[in-house]
């Protein structure tokens, strides 16, 4: 992609963060959000390292534990996707004909403005709530073995998740162009994208012949691999791996969604857009 028009599509990666900004209650409800949720998690969790034998549980500590339901919080904030939700929108109410007729990529637009997105919630809301909680874990709960190095590969390892994630999303969000019945869709790929990504429990958790199946597919790179990063339960080795197992991942499943792209907007032509 030549200069200029990666700084044409910029002005919807700025569009995106001022639109964030603009909708402060929104942060505010986010905030509360994933609040309750981590605590809610953390409750749960607590009861059953309460009534469990082992001190560790897929080879967390409580601590760990802990820092891990509150990361896989912010990460879920951070790098949700509204690639769905806005083709949705454009096909529900009329607007995809002209969106597709602009002299530009309708599949860059809304890639581009997620990003702004992802900039601002990491920011505003990510920062500050991870920084909270891993004092917490780390002082309260006297969790050991974070390192700034980890912390700071987590910032490109959540992008990864986020690219990831809006890839997945603009893959099912195609599904506006042949069903009305998308709140369906939307849950049922939340649903399969929260279970099989770690957001919900820890894949370690899971049993071994599942993590292996899973590690083939693209789930724990949407979550698990940057959560683990960050607490620093990943040997080098693993982390390079990851990145470049995540890497290929999003480009595979942005080619699939191309290539579905182009025989979806045929459906807009056929019936009038």
């Amino acid at each position: 992609m030549r200069r200029g028009a990666i700084k044409r599509y910029l002005i919807f990666t700025k569009a995106g963060f001022q639109t964030l900004m603009a909708y402060r209650g929104r942060i505010f409800l986010w905030f509360v959000g994933a609040l309750i949720s981590a605590v809610l998690m953390s409750l749960l969790w607590r009861a059953i390292y309460s009534f469990s034998d082992e001190p560790t549980i897929g080879g967390y500590t409580y601590s760990q534990m802990l820092l891990y339901v509150i990361v896989s919080a912010v990460m879920f904030e951070v790098t949700v996707s509204d690639t769905m939700g806005a083709i949705v929108d454009d096909v529900r109410y009329g607007q995809i004909g002209m969106r597709l007729m602009k002299p530009i990529s309708y599949r860059l637009q809304l890639c581009f403005t997620n990003i702004g997105n992802y900039l601002g919630r990491l920011l505003i809301f990510g920062v500050p709530f991870m920084t909270a909680g891993t004092l917490i874990a780390v002082y309260g709960f006297g969790l050991t073995g974070l390192t700034w190095y980890n912390i700071l590969l987590f910032i490109p390892a959540s992008f990864i998740a986020m690219m990831i994630n809006e890839a997945y999303d603009f893959l099912f969000g195609q599904l506006a162009f042949r069903t009305h019945a998308m709140f369906g869709v939307n849950s049922m790929s939340m649903t399969i994208s929260g279970f099989l990504s770690g957001r919900m429990i820890p894949l370690s958790v899971f049993p071994v012949w599942a993590q292996k199946v899973l590690n083939c597919t693209p789930f724990p790179f949407m979550m698990s691999m940057p959560v683990r990063l960050y607490l620093g339960v990943m040997s080098t080795n693993d982390v390079l791996i990851s990145f470049a197992v995540a890497i290929a991942w999003l480009i595979a499943i942005n080619i699939i969604g191309q290539l579905c792209y182009k025989t979806s907007v045929r459906k807009v032509v056929v019936f009038g857009g």
